[in-house]
Order: C-alpha cells, then sequence, then structure tokens
C-alpha cells in the first residue's frame, strides 16, 4: 500500500491571525504562495515541527509525525524533512565547501542519497566552494543552503 508523501491538516492561532490548512500531496514539486501575511511560513514551520500545530495531524510517507489527538511531536530533525529558510541561514564562518559537507556529515549514512560532489555540480558551486558564504550573492546562497 503506497502512501502520500505528505498530508497535513492543522490548525495554528496567533491574535488576529488563524491557520486552518489541510493537503495532501503525492509527488512532484509543489508551491505554497500567498500575500504577505497569509500564513505560509507558518504552514512550513508546522509540518517541518518548528512550531507546533494548536491541533491537527501531520504525516510524511504514512508516518505520523504529529497528531494532537494522540500526543505525538516527532522533534524536526528526525521527521527527514527537507526546509530550506528564506534567509539561507548558512555558517558566516564556514566556507561554501564546509557549509555543504556540514549538512551532509549530520545525514545518517542509511538516508545519504546523493554526494556532495552531485550536489556541488547540480548547483553550479565547483568555482564558489572556497569561498566565505559572506562574499556570495543572494543567489548564490540559496544554491549553497538548497545543496547544504
Amino acid at each position: 500500500m503506497s502512501h502520500p508523501l505528505l498530508s497535513f491538516s492543522v490548525t495554528k492561532s496567533f491574535e488576529g491571525f488563524t491557520l486552518d490548512c489541510e493537503a495532501t500531496f503525492d509527488s512532484g514539486v509543489t508551491a505554497i504562495f500567498g500575500p504577505s501575511g497569509s500564513g505560509k511560513t507558518t504552514l512550513l514551520n508546522c509540518i517541518a515541527g518548528l512550531l507546533t500545530p494548536d491541533e491537527g495531524e501531520v504525516e510524511v510517507l504514512g508516518r505520523t509525525v504529529y497528531s494532537s489527538s494522540a500526543g505525538i511531536n516527532v522533534a524536526p530533525e528526525k521527521r527527514r524533512f527537507g526546509y530550506v529558510f528564506q534567509d539561507s541561514a548558512l555558517f558566516p564562518h564556514m566556507t561554501v565547501r564546509d557549509n555543504i559537507m556540514y549538512g551532509y556529515k549530520l545525514t545518517p549514512h542509511r538516508y545519504r542519497q546523493t554526494e556532495p560532489d552531485q550536489l556541488v555540480e547540480l548547483f553550479q558551486l565547483s568555482h564558489l566552494l572556497d569561498r566565505n558564504v559572506t562574499n556570495l550573492s543572494g543567489g548564490e546562497r540559496q544554491r549553497v543552503a538548497l545543496a547544504r
């Protein structure tokens, strides 16, 4: 039996705003868009486990990673859900190579599906490997963050 890639139904309230969102995604590329303040980041943070919904469920490949009714709230690092922050969140004291290797070293061997050299080629970063990330353009920073 095949499970959806991602399935969620979450509610999160703040003063003056309530996110109430439900969806199921089987595969492919999905974009979340909307006006500023519509809850895009709140939704992603709830799915990734960086923010706890007030109620609901989040399943990744059939595995429940959050359930308010069952009292499940798997830590973000154990959800195996990738997230690239808008500000890229790179380590400023490290080179491009070191930033990429940091993420790679944190990934257990059994979950490694791509080698750093493949990512460097895919994101066209070879000429930037020894550069400090503080000296990159916004687009270069985003590519490094994706590779990491």
